[in-house]
């Protein structure tokens, strides 16, 4: 089975069987066609090894200086790719933030992905101490985050508590391939809308985009 379809069987498959490393592995496989899962998973592996502490911070600090935010070449689908992103040091908020959940996952620091509007953070699971991984590293408190919003997530869009509510592993990986869609359908790139059609197709969450999927799949045949 190709990697779409093993990440197709993943997503569908019961809840215990959702790993996010793998997951995003096989997504950038989908589309590179080159499946580096155990090079992820030893990259992953590593970065837990350098931290100094179980909590949020550790993990950010292992990050800091290895990791940061492509924001000159924002748009570069190899932002999108975790193997990529572990391998040039260079991700959007949301490679980003897969990274230290999964590092945090390794050293026993549960921490959850945060979906704020057009940005990405993470937060401890058990306390409110948000991070981000795309601006250095930044921690905040919840006054902080709130006091920070309009500088993070930009003016246009108000606070709203809600934005703050932790986001499970299907919506991350929805939100991964949301940010590929507009790139690879924009650009009519054959290969990667079948890719698009498999993965997006396993999820009963996106039902509604059947149509859509299955016209993806007849302009790559």
């Amino acid at each position: 089975m190709d990697p779409a379809g093993r990440f197709a069987a993943m997503v569908s498959g019961p809840p215990g069987a959702l790993e996010l490393d793998r997951a995003c592995a096989l997504l950038a496989a989908a589309f590179t066609g080159r499946d580096r899962t155990e090079q992820v998973l030893a990259s992953l592996d590593a970065l837990a090894d350098r931290c100094a502490e179980a909590s949020l911070r550790g993990v950010l600090a292992a990050l800091r200086g290895r990791l940061r935010g492509n924001d000159g070449d924002y748009y570069d689908p190899r932002n999108s790719f975790l193997d990529e992103v572990l391998e040039r040091g260079l991700g959007l908020p949301i490679t980003l933030g897969v990274v230290a959940i999964e590092v945090g996952r390794r050293v026993d620091a549960p921490i959850v992905g945060i979906g704020l509007p057009g940005h990405f953070v993470v937060r401890e699971a058990l306390h409110e101490v948000y991070g981000d991984p795309f601006h250095d590293g930044a921690v905040y408190d919840r006054d902080g985050i709130v006091a920070a919003w309009d500088r993070i997530v930009g003016p246009a869009q108000p606070f709203d508590p809600l934005h703050l509510a932790p986001v499970d592993h299907r919506t991350i990986l929805v939100r991964m391939l949301n940010n590929l869609r507009a790139l690879y359908v924009r650009n009519g790139d054959t290969k990667a809308m079948y890719a698009l059609a498999v993965m997006r197709g396993a999820f009963a969450e996106l039902a509604h985009e059947s149509a859509d999927h299955a016209r993806w799949v007849r302009h790559w045949n």
